[in-house]
């Protein structure tokens, strides 16, 4: 149910634009396991009929409002879907990347809390 409810916050919200929305549901149509995205934008754009800087211009969007993000590990460069807007793959590996990503968000915040408290100690 997740999945659904992202998709209703996103339409109620009005913030794609049509071809963003195409966008979108191309790139839920290619999802990998582990939510991974293995096509190139060019190939998007080639099966969309769109113009290559219009589908990079929709990817910035998403990724701009968290829906996807831009990856580098391993040895791949590329995107991944929210898992918040769907999953595929082992429930177990989605339990861990949940755990994951919120001891990446406590890290991050602790770090920018710490970086605050500096900025406030020179004032």
């Amino acid at each position: 149910m997740m999945f659904q409810d992202k998709l209703q916050e996103l339409a109620a919200a009005n913030v794609l634009t049509v071809e963003g929305w195409r966008v979108l549901v191309m790139v839920v149509s290619k999802v990998d396991f582990e939510n991974f995205i293995h096509v190139k934008q060019v190939q998007i754009a080639e099966e969309l009929g769109m113009k290559p800087p219009n589908v990079n211009k929709a990817f910035k969007r998403l990724i701009e409002l968290g829906i996807l993000e831009k990856i580098s590990q391993d040895n791949f460069n590329g995107y991944r879907l929210n898992y918040e807007m769907g999953w595929k793959g082992k429930a177990s590996n989605l339990k861990t990347h949940i755990k994951k990503k919120k001891r990446a968000e406590a890290i991050q915040m602790a770090a920018h809390a710490k970086k605050m408290a500096q900025i406030k100690s020179t004032d």
